[in-house]
This record gives structure tokens, sequence and C-alpha cells, in this order.
């Protein structure tokens, strides 16, 4: 009996013992600062591959080179346990700036690179970001987003833009181009473009202002707002209220839920209002509702 007892305690002390085993949480308690330049003649994209932390990208007039300044944050258990790169292949210039996976527990903040980037405004961008914030703005060429989280902002464009966008607000303005956008969820805000409009959105809210062109949007959820559009919009609508008012051309609604009011219009077709109030005024062309 006395054996099976010793057994049974010795289990005991070595079962409690693993749990005992905790890796210490870990803190990005080091600071370090990169500078890197890249001539810029011949080079006509900037491809650029970053991980957690903020980017800004602004065109420069008169700038003959790219100028990069990161600012590093790591463990000081491991100072350069992190990747910066900024080379040059045929006519692209290549950017990578990112950490490890910071899975784990940290005190703090985890790992990252903030960076600002300055580039010839004709430079054409192709961005590929994990997490953190957004700024691009003064770009004198077509811009490509594929972003994780975080807020992202672009601004003064003349070029079209694509934005493929996981989760954080969106803010676009003051666009000479077509404008595409895949947005998860994240309030999504666009003012003043001139060129087409096509929103494929998850959910928050969307609003649309002064655009010289046609919008079309595709949304499951959220208040929609668009106002101030010469050109036609088509509007396919799972839930949330909408609003359109002063529109040149056509408007076209399907809706599932949520109240719809629409002023001054070249027209109006409905196809399914589903359910919430309708208000419509002000309709300058043909209307046809079928709700």
């Amino acid at each position: 009996m006395s054996f099976v007892k010793s057994i049974v305690v010795l289990s005991t002390v070595s079962l409690l013992s693993g749990c005992i085993v905790i890796a210490s949480p870990s803190r990005a308690d080091f600071h370090t600062q990169r500078q890197l330049n890249l001539d810029a003649n011949a080079i006509t994209t900037l491809d650029v591959d970053t991980g957690a932390g903020s980017l800004i990208i602004r065109g420069q007039q008169g700038l003959s080179e790219i100028k990069l300044t990161a600012e590093i944050y790591t463990s000081s258990d491991n100072k350069n346990n992190f990747d910066l790169e900024l080379k040059k292949s045929g006519d692209t210039a290549y950017l990578v700036a990112k950490t490890p996976n910071s899975f784990g527990s940290w005190i703090g903040s985890s790992p990252h690179i903030d960076v600002v980037v300055y580039v010839p405004p004709a430079m054409m961008l192709d961005i590929d970001d994990g997490s953190g914030d957004i700024q691009i703005n003064d770009i004198d060429a077509s811009i490509e987003v594929n972003d994780g989280s975080g807020d992202l902002v672009i601004s003064q464009v003349i070029g079209n833009v694509g934005i493929d966008d996981g989760s954080g607000n969106l803010i676009v303005n003051n666009v000479a181009g077509n404008i595409k956008i895949e947005d998860g969820s994240g309030n999504l805000t666009i003012d003043h473009a001139n060129g087409m409009i096509d929103i494929e959105d998850g959910s928050g809210e969307l609003t649309v202002n002064n655009v010289v062109g046609n919008v079309n949007v595709v949304d499951d959820s959220g208040e929609i707002t668009l106002e101030n559009i010469s050109g036609s919009v088509d509007i396919n609508d799972g839930s949330g209220d909408l609003t359109v008012r002063h529109v040149d051309g056509m408007v076209t609604v399907e809706d599932g839920s949520g109240d719809i009011d629409i002023e001054t219009t070249g027209g109006l077709k409905i196809l399914e209002s589903g359910s919430g109030d309708l208000r419509v005024k002000d309709i300058n062309g043909k209307l046809d509702i079928d709700s």
C-alpha cells in the first residue's frame, strides 16, 4: 500500500512542477533608428512589405531618391531581431520592414517598426501591410494597398487607387482617378474624387461626397450617405439607413432594411426597399419604386 502511495505523490509533484514553468513576459524595450536612401533613377514602382508598425509615404517634388527613416522597437534580449531592407531590382524598389511574429506575453507594446518614406511623386506604390496606421499623400501615380488592420488615410493622389482593407477606419480624399475598395470593417469616407468609384463594404459607416463620376456600392451593414455625385449611383445595401442627395444621374437602390432618404436626383429606381421608412423628394427624371 505504501508503494502505491509513493507513486501517486511523485506523479502529483511532477505535474505541479510542469505547471510552474511559465515563460516570463518580454518587453519591446530597445529602440534604434535606421536611415536608408536609394537612387530613384529609372525606378517606377515602390513595392512595400511591412509588418507591425505605422507607415507614412509622402511624395516630394524634386526628389531624386527614396529616403527612409525607420524607428525600430524590439527586445533588448535580441536587439537585431528585425528585417529592414531597401533595394532595387529592375525598375522596382523593394522595401521590407518587419519584426518576427509577436506571439506570447508582452509588457507594453510588442516589437514593431514605424516607417516614414519620401519618394518622387510619380512613383507607383504597391503596398502589403500587416498592422498599424498608414498615411499616403501627394502621389501622382497609381496606388495599390493590401492592409490587414489599422487606420488608412490616402490624400492628394493623381492616379487610380485600389484598396483591400481588413479592419480600421479608411479615409480617401482628393483623388483624380478611379477608386476601387474592398473593405472589411470600420468607417469609410471618400471626399472629392474625380473618377469611377466601386466599393464593396462589410460593416461600418460609409460616406461618399463630391464625386465626378459614377458610384457603385455593395454594402452589408452600416449607415450609408452619398451626396453631390456628378454621375449615376448604384447601391445594393444589406442593413442600415441610406441617405442619397444631389445626384445628377440615375440612382438605383436594392435595400434590405433601414430607412431610405433620397432627394434631388436625375432619376430613381428602387428595386427593393425591404423594411424601414422611405422618403423621396425632387426626383428630376424617371421614378420607379418596387417595394
